[in-house]
């Protein structure tokens, strides 16, 4: 909480008398929970619960009343819990402490207490908003004890109905979990639930993977992983049926056939959408980990997309002990094309060199061009410098094979971003017989070169060998047009970084 000066000491202190004085005088000296009650509503009153606030002359009990009643009032007029705020930011610590304990039990109450009659929207009451944001602010300040029990009140309301709540008030629930921290991540746990709304799911795993402490988020990894299996069982579909039945009766078109298939699009709305877009943010976790890898190893050709998502969710989540069920599934030609695509990229995010020897085989394939693309980048990737003589070398040669101009540059691409440069490497495949490692030079130093390798590059200009595979176009019939491109693209690249250091320098 950051203090609010707005006068000068010497006259808040002659305002405060005055204002002191006014209580004394309003009451015969005496103020009670009853004078309290009926400022709430008048001009001057809020002045008045400040000032008892602020006063040493009342019992803790009545300033703790008072506090509190600036919280309850309705004004329009006055922010009562920024004057509340206010005001305990003054106190010395030991009766700050005092009355903050008493008044996060008020606010616990007010935010639980039910309103008389409900919004047609569902809000919640205007006074449980504000014991929220109220709450929120004394938390930070407040004794461990204190600052627990406001913490596990604020997210509870708001996890009441995470979806119509997250964004009420002065602070919306990821402000007020962020600013709690692990605490209140804790506390997200219990409101994991299967018949949540996807984002809401989704966002609570969010916070929880980000702020929660590791206890927290392996419980939290468990209980999505039993919200998935709930989600894949007959009751929750069941649920969904009533929901949807319910939903088509409005519009007198509940036929069970219809009901039937809306409620298995939903489940799978639920499960990809919700339960796995959740365990990405926990898929460190062993429990998420293993669910994600079941799903992904299924062989039921309905569940494509949810093999891909789950692999989607492992993103950046994946060990070294992960490796051979993800090889598995990469090198299955019985998968479809995306799981094996996700597979190879979660084998890359491993980084391993026992990933190679299965892979070399791949890179060697003549036939399945878009297989041996794919192979072969993660063998770079994965290999660095070390692997660009065999890489080279076992690239297919058969006078049937043909190159796409992207494969090429892919290659070309990968070799760019490695650590120590392999210019030498790539200057080599300038004088290579194969048409293919002349490109892939070239593309290489188009991306790395300077002006002082513009000299090889030119001895290519001349050549005829024609490049064979789709997409080449008529610029690009020879090595020579390639070669031609790759020296004016380096030259325009030199061109505009010399600008931009001499801009810097300026």
């Amino acid at each position: 909480m950051q203090p609010h000066r707005h006068h000068k000491p010497w006259l808040e202190w002659l305002l405060l008398s005055a204002l002191t004085a006014g209580v004394m005088a309003s009451s015969g000296c005496r103020v009670t929970n009853t004078d309290i009650d009926a400022w709430k509503g008048t001009r001057k009153g809020p002045g008045k619960m400040v000032a008892v606030i602020l006063a040493n002359k009342f019992d803790v009990s009545l300033r703790t009343y008072a506090a509190l009643g600036l919280v309850e009032m309705e004004r329009q007029d006055v922010d009562g819990v920024a004057e509340m705020q206010r005001a305990i930011q003054k106190l010395d610590g030991e009766t700050r402490d005092t009355i903050v304990a008493g008044l996060g039990d008020g606010l616990v109450e007010l935010m639980k207490k039910a309103p008389q009659t409900q919004a047609p929207d569902g809000a919640p009451p205007a006074y449980q908003i504000r014991a929220k944001d109220a709450a929120f602010l004394l938390a930070a300040a407040a004794k461990p004890d204190v600052r627990e029990k406001l913490t596990v009140a604020v997210v509870g309301w708001y996890t009441d109905d995470f979806n119509g709540r997250s964004l009420s008030g002065n602070f919306s629930a990821e402000q007020v979990v962020r600013g709690l921290g692990a605490s209140a991540a804790k506390s997200l746990i219990e409101a994991l639930s299967a018949k949540l709304p996807q984002q809401a799911i989704v966002k609570l795993a969010e916070l929880i993977g980000q702020l929660g402490d590791p206890a927290a988020k392996e419980r939290a990894g468990q209980k999505l992983v039993q919200i998935e299996q709930e989600m894949e069982g007959p009751a929750f579909l069941t649920w969904l049926k009533s929901q949807i039945a319910d939903q088509m009766k409005q519009t007198g078109n509940a036929d069970p056939a219809r009901v039937e298939k809306a409620a298995e699009l939903n489940r799978s709305n639920f499960i990809e959408n919700g339960a796995l877009a959740a365990m990405k943010y926990l898929a460190d976790q062993p429990a998420v980990a293993a669910r994600l890898l079941e799903i992904a190893s299924s062989k039921d050709p309905k569940l494509t997309d949810r093999r891909t998502r789950a692999l989607q969710a492992l993103e950046g989540k994946v060990n070294a002990d992960q490796l051979d069920k993800l090889l598995a599934l990469a090198l299955d030609a019985g998968n479809p094309v995306p799981v094996r695509d996700y597979a190879f990229d979660r084998v890359g995010d491993i980084h391993s060199p026992r990933a190679l020897p299965p892979l070399w085989p791949l890179v060697q394939n003549a036939e399945d061009q878009r297989l041996r693309w794919r192979a072969a980048e993660l063998v770079l990737v994965i290999g660095g410098p070390s692997v660009l003589a065999d890489f080279f070398a076992k690239l297919p040669s058969s006078a049937a094979v043909s190159y796409e101009p992207e494969e090429l540059d892919g290659y070309a691409q990968r070799m760019a971003q490695m650590t120590p440069a392999p210019h030498e490497i790539a200057l080599a495949q300038l004088h290579s017989p194969n048409w293919w490692n002349n490109i892939i030079g070239l593309d290489y130093f188009q991306r790395k070169g300077t002006e002082a390798d513009v000299a090889e590059m030119s001895t290519l200009t001349h050549s005829t060998a024609a490049p064979k595979g789709k997409h080449w176009e008529d610029n690009q019939k020879s090595v020579g047009k390639v070669a031609e491109q790759a020296i004016s693209a380096l030259r325009e690249r030199v061109k505009g970084e010399a600008g931009t250091g001499t801009a810097a320098a300026k």
